[in-house]
């Protein structure tokens, strides 16, 4: 019985110190990169004016998002994720790591287009190879921003539109519980 209990607790205890982990605090770089670029999403131009990288605690993921809207907060990213139109969407990684100013292994990217209508479902166009992405200066700390480049070429997907994309970020960092 006792060996029951210590392999049960053994098992819990990884997945449990998973949740909640935050991403460890750290500056590094230096990069005047400002949040700026363009780029096609389902046929339609897409200009980037504001940015976010954001670590779940949950889920051990950091992912990058490219907004066509100007404000951005922390605290309205579920909001700022659902508004109508289209959105780029960037998981970096797994583990609380990344490298500066070398490109991170394999980027995923994410298009997504979310409709007016909510019976509509969002439409997501996916790429796992091709992207790259490359940190220039990274801040954890609460307020802090990440600055890089991001490149996708220009090509056309499984659903027949075009995409890619070119340009710079200054991401505001957050950390989020779910």
């Amino acid at each position: 019985m006792l060996a029951v209990v210590v392999l049960t607790l053994a098992v819990a205890a990884p997945a449990a110190a998973r949740i909640g982990r935050a991403f460890p605090r750290e500056r590094v770089g230096v990069s005047l990169a400002v949040t700026s670029g363009r780029g096609i999403v389902a046929g339609h131009p897409y200009i980037t004016r504001s940015a976010a990288i954001v670590w779940s605690r949950r889920w051990n993921t950091l992912t990058l998002y490219l907004f066509r809207r100007k404000k951005f907060a922390c605290r309205t990213l579920p909001q700022a994720v659902q508004v109508p139109g289209h959105l780029i969407q960037i998981h970096v990684t797994d583990r609380p790591r990344v490298h500066i100013t070398r490109p991170m292994a394999r980027p995923q990217v994410a298009f997504l287009t979310v409709y007016r209508n909510r019976s509509v479902p969002t439409h997501v166009a996916g790429l796992k190879h091709g992207a790259k992405l490359v940190f220039e200066s990274v801040n954890s700390y609460p307020r802090g921003v990440w600055k890089g480049r991001f490149m996708l070429p220009t090509r056309v997907y499984g659903d027949g539109k075009i995409y890619g994309y070119n340009g710079t970020f200054a991401a505001r960092f957050c950390q989020v519980k779910r």
